[in-house]
């Protein structure tokens, strides 16, 4: 027989989902903030990406031990708790006298966003039966898009009329409403206890995550190849096998790495991993792509990405429903199959020149499959959790789910630059010889490419104005084939990337999505009168 949900646990649920709503609200609203904050305190362009990295480094570090605390003391504790620092941090940031006590503000935040989404997640699986998670899933990462859709868009007007401190002012004001709504509404909620706090642990992970996502900004300022840069990489990674190897010898561990041992959950977290970084690779690439390629326009990537994650929320109600119906395995590798054909239709019908209208369709579609995977992942990893683990099970799926994002987005910017920049200065040459010019000359034509012009040979110059070619010409040629050979490369290898996770998907254990296994409980510890 199948289970019911009340109207009651309706309401409980979108209590929790207007919490989360707000923590990406919030997170979007500082993008379009980031550049006037850098000139408001003048510092450097490099260093105002440490207003994004500051907190997700703390978010993403500290999602484990607010899952166990919550799981310990209270679930709806720990969100409430996190809503409190959110609102106190959001005004702290508005009034920050310097860039030192911004940042500081922005750590806090991100300690505060570890309380409430991974936690607020759990939920899912504390008052939805398993056959009626796809559809709660898909509600939740859906408004998650409908944040992303609308936060930049609402930011971008608010701080045109108020400055950038309004941002913080806004989402600091809809905590404190966020606050009272779960205060009133959701009911607690508690799991298993936590016999021991593991300092050991904690300063691992936050090692561990620091170094890896400062990658991301080290390798745009000083390189990939430099010595600051592979250090911290290394950094990261011995950190992470030292939390690895004292985690496992635990028998209360931080991170709940028992979880890693149940097939299904371990296929699961690994195939999102994948899916999150090709995603962003490709993103991030498209961004690039459309503000710096030949007529590029900044405007374009604002609706490239509202098509995204527009796209994104419809595909997240849609087959967050269909998640609940049909066998999850197929319905997964059904939509893994979309972003890959959108991708093939990428690489070989869109270059530097093509109306940014057929771009917005494709992205609309690869938007859609991004949204409509969501919730099959979320069942699939909430059906692998014991009950009284579910806020520490889903902080861990979170803490996998958050690196696959700053690994992607690094990715896709240095591989598309350096195409980008490589493609163009053989196109360049191509060009040079094409149009006449001396082969004594292409050492010279070559050095003027990474100067764009601006610094050029003699000879060479003279040489242009013999044969009447200018050499703005040569470049917005070469830069057209470049950019056009750099996306084509990106797009095959993304489809590499959903091909990856298609294979990784047939991995998956043959169940119904959400069927738990038969020695875990199937309902977490929850006041009675609550509900």
């Amino acid at each position: 027989m199948e289970a019911t949900v009340t109207r009651k646990q309706w309401t409980q649920f979108i209590a929790l989902v207007f919490g989360a709503f707000i923590c990406i609200e919030a997170m979007v609203f500082q993008a379009p903030a980031v550049p006037l904050i850098a000139q408001h305190f003048g510092v450097p362009s490099f260093l105002a990406g440490l207003i994004i990295l500051s907190f997700y480094i703390t978010s993403t570090a500290f999602y484990p031990l607010a899952g166990r605390i919550a799981d310990s003391i209270g679930r709806k504790r720990v969100i409430l708790f996190g809503m409190v620092l959110f609102t106190i941090s959001e005004v702290a940031a508005a009034l920050s006298p310097t860039f030192s006590f911004l940042l500081v503000a922005r750590v806090v935040q991100g300690l505060s966003v570890a309380c409430i989404l991974p936690v607020a997640l759990s939920y899912i699986g504390v008052l939805f039966p398993p056959e009626k998670r796809g559809m709660a899933a898909g509600i939740f990462s859906g408004f998650q898009a409908l944040a992303s859709t609308t936060g930049a868009v609402i930011a971008g007007y608010l701080i045109g009329i108020y400055g950038w401190p309004i941002v913080y002012w806004v989402s600091g004001g809809l905590t404190a409403i966020g606050f009272f709504v779960v205060l009133m509404l959701v009911p607690e909620s508690k799991g298993e206890k936590s016999k021991s706090f593991d300092l050991v642990g904690t300063i691992l992970i936050i090692i561990t995550t620091g170094c890896l996502l400062l990658v991301s900004t080290f390798v745009r300022t000083y390189g990939i190849g430099s010595a600051i840069t592979l250090g911290t990489l290394g950094g990261g990674v011995l950190a992470a096998v030292l939390l690895w190897a004292t985690q496992n010898r635990k028998a209360n561990p931080l991170i709940e790495l028992s979880l890693l041992k149940n097939r299904l959950f371990a296929v699961v977290v690994v195939t999102n991993l994948v899916i999150v970084a090709g995603y962003q690779l490709f993103i991030y690439a498209m961004n690039f792509f459309l503000t710096t390629r030949p007529g590029g326009d900044v405007s374009q990537t604002g609706l490239f990405y509202m098509a995204i994650y527009g796209a994104g929320f419809f595909g997240n109600l849609i087959y967050g429903k269909m998640a609940d119906k049909f066998n999850g395995k197929k319905l997964l590798i059904s939509i893994l199959s979309l972003p890959v054909i959108t991708l093939i239709i990428n690489a070989f019908s869109v270059n530097a020149g093509t109306a940014f209208n057929f771009i917005f369709v494709l992205t609309f579609f690869f938007g859609f499959a991004q949204g409509a995977v969501t919730p099959v992942i979320i069942k699939y990893a909430l059906g692998a959790m014991a009950a009284e683990k579910y806020a520490a099970g889903s902080s861990l799926f979170q803490f996998i789910r958050d690196f696959g994002a700053p690994l992607g987005q690094v990715a896709g910017i240095v591989i598309f630059t350096t195409l980008t920049t490589s493609f163009t200065q053989s196109a360049l040459i191509n060009e040079a010889e094409q149009a006449g010019v001396n082969s004594s000359l292409m050492a010279a034509v070559e050095q003027a490419g990474v100067t764009r012009g601006e610094q050029m040979d003699e000879g060479l110059s003279i040489e242009l104005q013999s044969l009447g070619i200018k050499f703005e010409d040569l470049m917005a040629s070469a830069n057209s084939e470049g950019f056009t050979n750099a996306l084509q490369i990106i797009s095959f290898i993304t489809i590499g990337i959903f091909v990856l996770s298609i294979i990784l998907s047939l991995l998956i254990p043959n169940k119904k999505a959400g069927t738990k296994p038969k020695d875990l409980k199937t309902a977490s510890t929850v006041e009675p009168e609550a509900l």
